[in-house]
């Protein structure tokens, strides 16, 4: 680990100077993007009070040429600064590219326009720097400010490459690093949204270990960032899924292999423990520390080691800084039970024995402690907690009617075994939270319609299976396996579902699959149309008028040969209006110009993709395109449903498409659709937009 240094302050009498009277010191290139905000200033004046002399500041125009003037300020000799960019609006990554092109100085860092430095943050940096001359990047801890500019936490931690892959270790910000990475083509890689700041993190740990200096030195407000990635209205968690699982995927190998050698090396020490060779188990994980600093596991072995020998205060703060670390693992919190026990601190032993009794490994051990403990203690007989609520975490993949299926099997298992169901579709066909589309009818079920930050960090503290993603919601990734037909977890190959039979003792069940079918009909009577989007549906829906055929056809992913289909239809659809959905807008188009003899109808506008299916996210340019896509799929499946007769056919690969039997499963039961959109049918009036929404189910329907 790297030790503690003192900054070291400079002011220009202090400072050496060359001939030329020009500063000796390297010069420091401070980055600032910017949108032009108001905060731009406070961040600017947080540069020009630095007592490091050498120093030049890049602001980066994002706006596209719109960047309002400079603030004035009054900067001090040896410091300067100039405006980039402003050609073209700049994204995140190439904006930060912008910077890095524009950069004169030995080192370099970044500051967003809504943040702020220490007076002596590049001072301490640089002094720190001249200790470990080999590497590329130093780095120190951040304040987390809230609103009102109270420091809510400290956040920086010890370079841990194998910890690294899972979160961040630290604030870049709060880091200076060599002009050379830019020579070793480190880059900010513009296909990221966000998270461009760990890639490039990532490419610079490539060349070197990164140096840790516990001085605090920059000050973070995340409520008033705008990259989604704060708290509160700064978390955008569709666009933190994204970018966080394109991030997982590029760096799958490099994560795997640290996770596999930190593996190692701990097995060794514990098996070394339980051998009864403690001096070797302690030089195993004192290793382990050494190549990977913090890790919990190794800090928790240490712990154990401690313990042992009786000395409890070193056990108890090791033990404490594994939980802080990892606080869902049972092991960790059992451990520090013990050592509270033996320290007499009974009534904290006994909350840290019913965090342990979570995982049902522990559970018999944890009650046999807690008897023990009240019986030492003198206390009054253990009362068992309360019980424990049990959650069920669907993740479904696919296309909407793949969506719809997978939660409507979860509902019954959560219906079946009395758990919380806690949907969450960021990564399935509706690219965004379930309750942005759909809200829920009456239930004896608990369901939740979306997954809140505060319920992942609460999940991840539980016993999980499967097991090899315990304590990893937010950070396992999920690929699809060619050999098990579905969803598996990448580092393990585990299979991302249970078995739907059998009820479980782990509070938490993860199921992550795609996969059709007709359950989904069941779930249409189980939600409805969100009150977010239900005036647009009803808005579109009214043009359509009440009699119309209406035909769909699939043809991205899965192809149709609509060409035949409109041949066999064509004098059946002649002189009478005619609805058409498609995912390809080219089959639109074709329809337009086919059936002159028809009133072509559409009711939403399809993309050009290039024959990419619009359920996947990577269609869609933002996260207002991939909205708008969902939207419009439900808008056409409402439509569709409404006609008096659905033409639809099997796609090449010999089946109906889910969407097209959604669709004919509610143009048979019309009755569906008025409870989708909360519609009042008693009272049926000429006028009203519900009038046209009412049509016999009776009607002739062909299934082509």
């Amino acid at each position: 680990m790297s030790p503690i240094f003192t900054p070291t302050h400079f002011s220009q009498e202090t400072l050496a100077v060359n001939p030329g009277n020009q500063p000796t010191l390297p010069l420091v290139s401070v980055i600032v993007r910017s949108m032009g905000r108001p905060e731009l200033r406070v961040a600017l004046e947080s540069i020009s009070r630095q007592d490091y002399p050498n120093v030049e500041v890049i602001v980066v125009d994002a706006t596209g040429g719109n960047h309002p003037a400079l603030p004035v300020i009054a900067w001090q000799t040896g410091h300067s600064i100039r405006i980039v960019g402003g050609h073209r609006q700049l994204p995140r990554p190439q904006a930060a590219n912008e910077g890095l092109q524009a950069v004169h100085g030995e080192w370099f860092c970044f500051l967003d326009d809504d943040d702020t430095y220490d007076f002596d943050f590049l001072s301490a940096m640089l002094n720190a720097s001249r200790e470990h001359p080999e590497t590329l990047l130093v780095y120190g801890k951040a304040r987390m400010l809230d609103a009102n500019g109270n420091v809510t936490k400290l956040f920086g931690s010890p370079f841990n490459r194998a910890m690294m892959y899972y979160g961040p270790l630290f604030y870049w910000q709060a880091a200076i690093i060599r002009r050379k990475v830019i020579e070793l083509g480190c880059r900010f890689d513009e296909t990221f949204e966000i998270c461009e700041d760990r890639d490039f993190l990532h490419q610079i740990a490539e060349h070197c270990d990164f140096a840790f200096v516990p001085v605090v030195g920059f000050n973070y407000r995340p409520d008033l960032g705008t990259s989604g990635t704060g708290p509160g209205a700064n978390r955008d968690r569709p666009r933190i899924l994204r970018s966080e699982n394109l991030l997982r995927a590029k760096w799958a190998n490099a994560s795997s292999y640290h996770t596999r050698r930190l593996v190692e090396m701990c097995t060794g020490a514990v098996r070394a423990f339980h051998d009864g060779n403690l001096a070797l188990s302690r030089t195993l994980f004192d290793k382990t520390l050494e190549a990977y600093p913090d890790d919990p596991s190794a800090l928790h072995g240490l712990a154990r080691l401690d313990f042992h020998d009786g000395q409890l205060a070193k056990a108890e703060k090791l033990t404490r800084r594994a939980i802080e670390i990892n606080p869902s693992a049972s092991e960790f919190c059992m451990t520090m039970a013990l050592i509270l026990e033996a320290s007499h601190k009974y009534e904290e032993a006994l909350e840290f024995v019913w965090r342990a009794r979570i995982n049902p490994a522990f559970q018999a051990g944890a009650d046999e402690l807690a008897q023990r403990i009240s019986v030492i203690s003198r206390a009054n007989p253990i009362v068992q907690p309360p019980i424990i609520e049990k959650f069920l975490l669907c993740r479904p993949h696919g296309g909407l009617n793949d969506t719809l299926c997978q939660i409507e099997q979860c509902w019954r298992y959560a219906e079946k075994f009395g758990r919380t169901l806690i949907i969450d579709t960021l990564n399935s066909g509706l690219l965004a939270e379930f309750s942005e589309f759909f809200s829920p009818r009456d239930s004896l079920t608990k369901v939740h319609f979306s997954l809140s930050e505060e319920q992942l960090c609460l999940l991840n503290t539980f016993t999980c299976f499967p097991h090899s993603i315990q304590g990893k919601l937010n950070t396992y990734f999920a690929v699809y396996s060619m050999d098990s037909k579905n969803y598996v977890d990448r580092e393990t190959t585990a299979i991302l579902t249970f078995n739907f039979d059998k009820n479980y003792d782990e509070l938490v069940l993860i199921h992550e699959q795609c996969g059709g079918g007709n359950l989904s009909f069941d779930l249409l009577n189980r939600i409805s149309i969100s009150e977010n989007i239900r005036p647009i549906v009803l808005d579109r829906i009214q043009h359509l008028g009440h009699e119309y055929l209406a035909i769909h056809v699939r043809n991205t992913d899965y192809q149709t040969q609509y060409k035949d289909l409109f041949l066999d239809i064509y004098p059946g659809v002649t002189n009478k209006s005619l609805l058409v959905c498609s995912d390809d807008a080219e089959v639109i188009s074709h329809a337009k110009n086919f059936f002159t003899l028809s009133n072509v109808l559409t009711s939403s506008q399809t993309p050009q993709t290039g024959n990419k299916p619009l359920h996947l996210s990577s269609t869609h340019s933002d996260n207002a395109q991939r909205k708008k896509a969902t939207i419009n799929s439900i808008i056409d499946l409402i439509a569709l449903g409404r006609s008096t007769k659905l033409y639809f056919a099997n796609v090449t690969a010999g089946h109906s498409s889910g969407f097209s039997r959604l669709a004919m499963h509610l143009c048979q039961n019309k009755n569906v659709i008025d409870a989708l959109l909360k519609l009042d049918t008693s009272t049926p009036s000429s006028t009203s937009p519900k009038r046209s929404l009412q049509f016999s189910s009776k009607q002739s329907i062909r299934w082509c």
